[in-house]
């Protein structure tokens, strides 16, 4: 199909205009109002493309009922039939032959159109992916509470069989064995339980006193020589000890006659802990350990007395770092008794 030149020139013209209107729409920023107008303009311009093609719709159909015949009206003479159908072809062909306002061939109204759809497709495609997207995430987000739910629900269910399948079995063994043997039953396993619990109470005495050796003593002792209150100081030395505190509460310096005299320290630990005939090894051999071993006396006095005050000979760093620790309470009216607290008599009332 030959294309003639001027057809060739408008396509060249009309791919130069869209050019340059690109580049003018690229090299400025498009504000609302501009946009606005625009498309108020192709929305006309579409209302009068619509309105030309109801108005050429109904052109035609006026012309199809003016110009309607019936054929089998026309008769049976065939050169009437000849005429009647030469004059239907006359009339087609000069409705193909005039000119159609519809828009050219070249004309830009077709893909501005194409572009205004596009357009509009997008923007309701981008609206649907955001909300599609939304609804995805709060599915997920309820798909996994459900999954949690679900394997709590497992969980418990599975729970239960055992529970239920257990119950029933002791049910039946115990239907099975006499009184006498279910007593022995139950008494072996109250002791299996004591003895569990005598151990565990070992292994908790055994670390306590490892903490009161290695960590509680030397505050303990510090304190009572005057020093700074347990937890004030993390760490103290032997030697610190054997020095002792002003009565600002200061470590005191070392000074010659000591090193002179080594058993002057030696002499302190006596005044302090005076040594028992027949004791021997048994004696501690420096303050901390004193206090250590004053801590390990007032733990298992208190423990084997229960809930019950026991008489202190005197107060002691010990007795008040329990009391500060919660753990003991002295006698509201006499400071020289101590008990331990009951923790658990509210749940035993």
């Amino acid at each position: 199909m030959d294309v003639s030149q001027e057809t060739v020139e408008k396509v060249q013209r009309f791919a130069e205009k869209r050019q340059r209107a690109e580049d003018f729409y690229e090299n400025q920023e498009i504000n609302p109002a501009v946009l606005q107008a625009y498309n108020r303009k192709l929305d006309e311009t579409l209302k009068e493309l619509q309105d030309q093609v109801k108005r050429q719709e109904d052109d035609l159909r006026r012309l199809r009922e003016v110009n309607s015949f019936d054929l089998s009206k026309i008769g049976t003479d065939t050169w009437s039939r000849v005429a009647q159908v030469q004059r239907a072809k006359r009339a087609y062909d000069s409705l193909l032959k005039s000119e159609t306002e519809f828009p050219a061939s070249g004309s830009p109204l077709p893909s501005l159109l194409a572009l205004e759809e596009t357009s509009r497709l997008v923007k309701e495609t981008k609206v649907s992916v955001s909300m599609t997207a939304e609804n995805i995430s709060s599915s997920r987000q309820r798909l996994k509470a459900e999954e949690a739910n679900l394997r709590d629900a497992q969980v418990i269910r599975d729970g239960l069989r055992k529970r239920i399948q257990t119950i029933s079995s002791e049910k039946t063994t115990k239907e099975k064995k006499t009184a006498s043997q279910l007593a022995r039953e139950l008494a072996a396993q109250e002791e299996e339980k004591q003895k569990e619990l005598d151990q565990a109470t070992e292994e908790m005495k055994t670390a306590l006193y490892n903490f009161v050796d290695e960590t509680l003593a030397s505050m303990l002792a510090a304190e009572a020589l005057g020093g700074p209150t347990v937890g004030d100081t993390a760490q103290v030395s032997d030697a610190t000890l054997q020095l002792g505190y002003t009565s600002h509460g200061k470590p005191k310096k070392p000074k010659n006659p000591e090193a002179a005299n080594p058993d002057a320290g030696q002499r302190r630990i006596d005044e302090i802990l005076p040594r028992q005939s027949g004791q021997g090894d048994n004696q501690p051999a420096n303050r901390r350990e004193a206090a250590a071993l004053e801590m390990r006396n007032l733990l298992n006095a208190l423990l084997e007395a229960g809930s019950s005050y026991i008489d202190l000979p005197r107060e002691s760093a010990a007795s008040r770092f329990l009391v500060r620790a919660k753990v003991a309470q002295f006698h509201p009216r006499d400071a020289r008794r101590l008990r331990l607290i009951d923790f658990g008599r509210s749940l035993d009332d």
